[in-house]
């Protein structure tokens, strides 16, 4: 998952690459990439995703993983760790990171790597990626033409099916890549695992409210909400506004203790396990 510059990097600037334990595996990372800081520092950080991929599995033994977001391949790693070995979609825009994941790419089995920015629509914008300890961001101020597309369409190209996880990280483009996944998510329903992160969502123009009222109109109910940590906060429903709003004007500043959630959405066909997951989670923190 990407990572937050709201954090100390206590470690040594570097020029080139560099080897970083992710679970089980070394990955090749950007020089300032603090993935294994963090995973180190924080017991629980991104975590979380490979145990609910794992949960998955009790009702679909086998199934897809959509990881849009895929930077490094950390998402990846953290997974086969997790002995999770469905087959995973990682999806990577940005061309540094992208090289880097190729590189780590045999490391895995049925891992499959694309190039290509996702969005709400399929258009052309003059766009540049700025890489930094770990993230990307967006430079507006380019000449550098970019490709995106919804994942409506992309996954109809590559044939993706039965996929039943789909991961969203991108720094405030999560809803607007949700928005272009409208089909993909009425034909798969699959678990929903995004960034939610308030003050990327309004640097895009985002409503932070509206997108559950949205998803809720697809069909999904159950939601668990993770602090930026990777720690199991509360489980609600989607049709919950007053306490969802009250969890995005927590995080709007940047005030409280933590400055952003992971939230995880299932669909009413999946009620029951998300119960069971919910309660799996209880076990787990307690």
């Amino acid at each position: 998952m990407k990572l937050k510059d709201f954090f100390k990097n206590k470690s040594k600037k570097r020029n080139g690459p560099k080897q970083v334990q992710v679970g089980n595996f070394s990955l090749t990372a950007d020089a300032d990439h603090l993935i294994e800081e963090y995973l180190k520092n924080h017991k629980y950080y991104s975590r979380n995703l490979p145990r609910i991929a794992k949960y998955l599995e009790a009702k679909y033994p086998i199934y897809g993983i959509v990881d849009v977001g895929a930077n490094i391949g950390d998402t990846a790693a953290l997974l086969r760790t997790a002995n999770v070995n469905q087959t995973i979609y990682a999806i990577e825009g940005e061309p540094t990171f992208f090289k880097l994941l190729q590189k780590n790419l045999p490391q895995f089995k049925d891992v499959i790597a694309f190039e290509t920015f996702l969005g709400e629509n399929n258009h052309i914008v003059a766009i540049a990626t700025e890489v930094h300890k770990g993230t990307a961001r967006l430079n507006r101020e380019s000449e550098r033409n970019i490709t995106v597309k919804k994942l409506d369409d992309f996954a109809a190209e590559e044939n993706l099916k039965n996929v039943k996880l789909l991961k969203i990280d991108t720094d405030g483009y999560d809803l607007k890549i949700l928005r272009g996944s409208s089909n993909f998510i009425k034909v798969n329903k699959p678990v929903i695992f995004f960034e939610y992160d308030a003050a990327y969502l309004e640097e895009q123009g985002e409503d932070g409210i509206a997108i559950f009222e949205q998803i809720r109109a697809k069909g999904y109910n159950k939601l668990i909400y993770y602090d930026n940590y990777g720690k199991l906060m509360l489980s609600t429903t989607t049709d919950n506004k007053l306490l969802i709003e009250q969890l995005y004007a927590y995080m709007r500043k940047k005030e409280g203790a933590f400055p952003y959630y992971d939230v995880c959405i299932f669909h009413a066909d999946d009620d029951a396990l998300a119960d069971e997951i919910i309660t799996n989670e209880m076990a787990f923190f307690e």
